[in-house]
């Protein structure tokens, strides 16, 4: 069951990377240049499903080709799979730069977090950084910063962009949703957990 429902995720993800992809270059270029606008979205979006991935990489990977790893991807794929979860019925994307060690803060581009609450409204997340993403200026602060959390996270590295996976969430498998995400780029990165 769970391999279907993140099937269904996948699916999704890639139907809207390919409506994306033969749309109005401008367009697109609009909703890259305003996350907040792709974290409103995600905040307005249904729940989809959750599980495992479906193993269908190949057709991702013409529609995410060349781009690497876009935060609106993965802002709709984890909202959609975190608030199935009973533990997080509501989810919200924020920015939040403590959320990166202050040894790697001088080095993002683009920070971002997923805190899980109880009720909309409430002040306090209930299970903060369920998911975090984080673009870098550059690869080899990407690979140090993913190393270092994968000692504590499932983490995946893609270029120069690092999604990592909280603990929290008990029903949700967070490699399967770190693989899910991979699809998203073909499988071109790499997920790193702890040994």
């Amino acid at each position: 069951m769970k391999r279907l429902l993140i099937a269904s995720v996948v699916a999704g993800a890639t139907l809207l990377l390919t409506a994306a992809c033969g749309g109005d270059d401008k367009k697109a270029d609009d909703k890259k240049a305003d996350p907040a606008a792709a974290a409103s979205t995600v905040a307005s979006a249904a729940p989809a499903g959750s599980g495992q991935p479906s193993g269908s990489a190949g057709a991702k990977a013409s529609g995410a080709a060349g781009k690497g790893l876009q935060y609106q991807t993965v802002a709709k794929l984890t909202g959609d799979l975190f608030t199935k979860d009973p533990l997080c019925p509501v989810g919200q994307w924020d920015t939040n730069s403590t959320g990166v060690p202050s040894k790697y803060r001088s080095a993002v581009a683009n920070f971002k977090q997923f805190d899980c609450y109880k009720k909309k409204g409430d002040f306090m997340p209930s299970r903060g950084q369920q998911a975090i993403f984080v673009e870098f200026k550059a690869a080899n602060a990407a690979k140090a910063y993913a190393q270092d959390e994968a000692k504590m996270y499932p983490t995946l590295i893609v270029g120069n962009t690092v999604v990592v996976a909280g603990t929290g969430l008990e029903n949700t498998d967070m490699k399967a949703y770190l693989e899910a995400v991979n699809e998203t780029v073909g499988g071109a990165g790499e997920i790193l957990a702890k040994a």
